[in-house]
């Protein structure tokens, strides 16, 4: 099976140890529409490297989360929030997905990206 690479619009370096997929989601929740983020891993030990991405929606942003985020404090470190080139992206390692009703569940190892989904509700006509 192929690896999948993930490719997102802001790169995001020097974050605290521990710090995961979600959080790094939540952290850029402000800006727009959190699509995806994913931080880079050890591909041997699946600790996180301390940098990512994060894929933001609309047009415009990323740009703003650049500016607000860049040089901001997280977890003691002074992070940096950059655009990202459009040609860099992670590995996101591949599960194998368990097989049969009585299969045990996930095997340990990094988690694939954290997809974020928000959906605007319905606007709603006024009599």
């Amino acid at each position: 099976m192929r690896p999948q690479k993930f490719r997102g619009n802001v790169f995001v370096a020097n974050l605290p140890t521990g710090y995961t997929d979600a959080q790094l989601a939540q952290a850029f929740d402000r800006f727009g529409i959190v699509i995806a983020a994913c931080l880079a891993r050890d591909s041997a030990t699946g600790e996180t490297k301390g940098h990512g991405l994060v894929d933001l929606a609309p047009t415009g942003a990323a740009e703003r989360a650049v500016e607000a985020m860049n040089g901001l404090e997280i977890g003691g470190r002074r992070i940096e929030a950059r655009l990202a080139d459009p040609t860099m992206s992670l590995t996101v390692p591949q599960r194998h997905e368990p097989r049969g009703r009585d299969a045990p569940g996930r095997p340990p190892g990094p988690r694939p990206p954290v997809r974020v989904e928000f959906r605007t509700p319905a606007r709603t006509r006024r009599p």
